[in-house]
């Protein structure tokens, strides 16, 4: 055991003569190495199926499946895993089918041991060079990866690619996301992926209970290998080959477990593999934490605007539940324009917020029963640059400046404050014109009562390329004629 530094590597004997299996066997301790002795191939897979192994020489004319059948079986799970063949009978089609279908090397008996020491070290070499290889590739990958996760900023589409990228990058035939809850005493299923794994498979008891022997362990999970087989070796489901879990950790806490499986029949993970997973699960978990903290504070910032909103309303006793009420109906129509999500989201939250300069405008003004004076209406007119001042230095409200700002300018261009027209509108800002002009017609006011519904859409009828955007009028007239179930009209 003169040489320490392959006291971690197991070799593969395989061999029908027990004679050579025994030399070989004896030579390769003596060089450090960990070894394992099949006298079939039959057994080799046996053996490859519950233990890791790091390379195999195997004789070629066996008994059974022979050593060309053993290695297209290595092969199709484990393209890097070196072998080297050996026969005493060689012939130049055998050697190079054997190169063909992927060994390293060939050897003919009777052979010098030196010479198969010196032939696994440059295969191991070869190995390593390959792993770093394909580690350099997966780093250029993963600096993509990483570029991704930081840019995303919802916590669903977040999670979902991140685990899209783990199973992908590591050839997992499943995955699973699963997050703790209640102080972390119970773990729930956020996301999978994969088809060869149910949900179910991943929320049973003994996954469970790998999690939490995981977590009193400190360090990911990597099955099978040396250090995880007598502890976590019961708990492993019948069906699978290989198993890496991986702890989600910030410096404050633990966030949640990663869990990716291959299935029986497939290679094992590798080193290689749980490094990847590492370097990924580092950025991710970061990622993860980073985006909570963002939701909070947004959730945090629109509950202060949703009260100024509110405290507007509360101004005026005619206007309760009018911002609500735009908002509902401006998702609709935004929804069946086809925009898209982020556009949709920023309609939302300026149907609530689009009167929000209001709350600069006095109340004297805001309940006059009567007909408000010029220079009241003037008063009134200042409130969408109020409100775009108010949110303009609210990181998350910046992208609704717009839609606040121009929701009273007109189609034809003689609206306020800007006096723009058409598609220099913004379609958000058009869009809650429409449902702006709608839900007040259809609300009582200081100075009147409610308009029948009926007589509201007539009015935007009469004002399209005036005052509306026609097409969207035509389509809120479209989905009024459907019926509430197309418009929520209370």
């Amino acid at each position: 055991m003169h040489i320490s530094k392959n006291e971690n590597t197991t070799v593969l004997i395989v061999d029908d003569e027990k004679s050579i299996c025994d030399i070989l066997n004896q030579y390769l301790k003596r060089q450090g190495y960990k070894t394992l002795v099949a006298r079939c191939a039959e057994d080799a897979i046996d053996i490859m199926g519950t233990s890791p192994v790091d390379m195999v020489l195997t004789d070629i004319k066996m008994p059974g499946l022979s050593g060309v059948d053993l290695i297209k079986w290595i092969k199709e799970r484990n393209k890097q895993l070196p072998v080297i063949l050996s026969t005493g009978f060689p012939t130049l089609d055998t050697a190079i089918e054997a190169l063909k279908l992927g060994a390293y090397d060939y050897l003919t008996k009777p052979f010098h041991l030196e010479e198969i020491g010196e032939k696994i070290k440059r295969a191991l070499l070869s190995r390593k060079l390959e792993e770093e290889n394909i580690l350099f590739s997966n780093l250029v990958s993963l600096h993509e990866v990483t570029r991704v996760l930081a840019s995303t900023h919802d916590p669903n589409a977040l999670n979902q690619t991140f685990l899209d990228y783990c199973v992908k990058l590591i050839k997992a035939d499943g995955g699973a996301l699963s997050f703790f809850e209640n102080n972390g005493h119970d773990l729930y299923l956020k996301e999978y992926a994969g088809t060869q794994f149910s949900p179910d498979f991943y929320e049973r008891e003994t996954i469970k209970h790998l999690c939490m022997l995981l977590l009193k362990t400190d360090s990911p999970l990597l099955w099978p290998s040396a250090e995880a087989d007598q502890t976590f070796s019961p708990y492993i489901p019948p069906e699978v080959d290989s198993l890496i879990i991986f702890a989600l950790r910030t410096p404050q806490r633990v966030l949640g477990i990663l869990t990716l499986v291959r299935a029986k029949r497939s290679s094992a993970f590798s080193d290689l593999d749980l490094e990847i997973i590492n370097v990924l699960a580092s950025q991710a978990s970061i990622a993860i934490e980073n985006v909570r903290l963002y939701q909070n504070i947004r959730d945090n910032y629109l509950k202060t605007i949703r009260g100024f909103a509110l405290a507007v309303e509360a101004k005026d006793r005619y206007t309760h539940g009018h911002s609500e009420n735009v908002m509902k109906y401006t998702v609709v129509l935004a929804k069946k324009l086809g925009l898209s999500d982020a556009e949709i989201e920023q309609v939302k939250y300026a149907g609530l917020l689009h009167d929000i300069g209001k709350i600069g405008v006095a109340e004297a003004i805001l309940n006059k029963p009567g007909k408000l004076t010029d220079e009241e209406f003037e008063e009134i007119k200042k409130h969408p640059e109020l409100g775009a001042r108010i949110i303009a230095d609210v990181p998350f409200l910046k992208s609704l400046v717009p839609l606040v700002l121009h929701h009273h300018e007109y189609f034809n261009g003689t609206g306020y404050p800007q006096g723009i027209a058409g598609n220099d509108i913004p379609i958000g800002a058009r869009i809650l014109g429409v449902c702006d002009a709608f839900e007040a017609m259809t609300s009582d006011r200081p100075y009147r009562q409610a308009m029948p519904i009926e007589k509201a859409i007539a009015i935007l009828e009469q004002n399209k390329h005036k005052q509306f955007d026609p097409a969207i009028v035509d389509l809120f007239t479209e989905l009024f004629s459907a019926g509430a179930a197309s418009l929520p009209i209370s």
